[in-house]
């Protein structure tokens, strides 16, 4: 029972690690149709950045609050010099946008191990969160209870941003209707630069929280965005209900593959999509193009 509360937790811990992931390209998808092959370069900048904040200052919580600015400047960046005008010009088929993204992974993949070296960094985990807290007859990491209460705050506040707010509703008529809400005075393409360069710093800020966790290297982000597209894929198309859940399908998939049948650790969650994509194509939540 011990055994299996343990992987229940760190199962629970790596699925809200992707949805910080998936979240971010759902929102992405689900507005702007944009299938970013990327997302792992966003969060591979992120943690980075913050390594980089760390080791000059020292402080981890400077690091968690700086490091996702820079993917969401050069999110932002990239959505307004290079996608929109793709867009303009009638490139904006998912084949094209996804070959663009996905040479951009690699390309800051190659980049970042130019200048850093191919070595492993970590950020040190700051002192409140280094300790370990009994539970039910084991002794579980503070860090990987924050990363969980993290996620599970992040799924909150965007569910109330989406649902609740003025900015959620002006998101979802953009999807909805782009037409309408440009006849309403409302600069869409200003929106779509807003929320491309969120998406990316959702990216970032996982890259940061999984830096003491997973350490911080030049390839880290190439592994993880199969891993989020296979989250995307299984809770629906730009759901962001979708991506909570299937989230919590990969990770725990994963995790429990891992303590249990070691032998199909590495294909266990791609049997879990080629499931759903055989009994429910359209993933747990699919949508006809909604983000919420």
């Amino acid at each position: 029972m011990q055994m299996f509360f343990l992987q229940f937790l760190n199962g629970l811990q790596l699925s809200m690690l992707i949805f910080l992931l998936a979240a971010g390209l759902t929102l992405i998808f689900g507005l702007m149709d944009i299938l970013n092959l990327a997302h792992g370069a966003f969060f591979t900048m992120g943690a980075y950045a913050g390594w980089l904040v760390s080791r000059m200052t020292g402080s981890y919580w400077a690091a968690l609050l700086i490091g996702p600015l820079v993917p969401f400047a050069l999110g932002a960046l990239l959505q307004s010099a290079v996608l929109q005008p793709l867009v303009k010009r009638g490139r904006s088929t998912h084949l094209d946008l996804a070959l663009l993204t996905f040479g951009l992974l690699f390309a800051t993949a190659g980049t970042v191990e130019y200048f850093f070296g191919s070595s492993f960094y970590s950020i040190p985990t700051p002192a409140i969160l280094s300790g370990r807290i009994a539970m039910l007859g084991i002794d579980y990491p503070v860090y990987r209870l924050f990363v969980i209460g993290v996620g599970l705050g992040v799924a909150l506040l965007l569910s109330l941003v989406i649902d609740r707010t003025l900015i959620g509703a002006t998101l979802r008529a953009g999807v909805d209707n782009r037409e309408m809400v440009t006849a309403l005075g409302i600069n869409i393409n200003v929106v779509f630069v807003i929320v491309f360069g969120c998406g990316a710093a959702l990216a970032g800020f996982a890259g940061v929280i999984a830096a003491p966790i997973m350490s911080v290297y030049s390839q880290m982000g190439i592994g993880i965005v199969v891993t989020t597209f296979v989250v995307v894929v299984v809770g629906g198309l730009g759901n962001l209900k979708g991506s909570f859940y299937g989230a919590l399908f990969v990770g725990m998939t994963d995790t429990m593959a891992q303590a249990y049948l070691p032998e199909a650790e590495l294909f266990a969650i791609y049997v879990l999509l080629v499931g759903m994509m055989i009994f429910r194509p359209q993933g747990l939540f699919g949508s006809t193009g909604r983000v919420a």
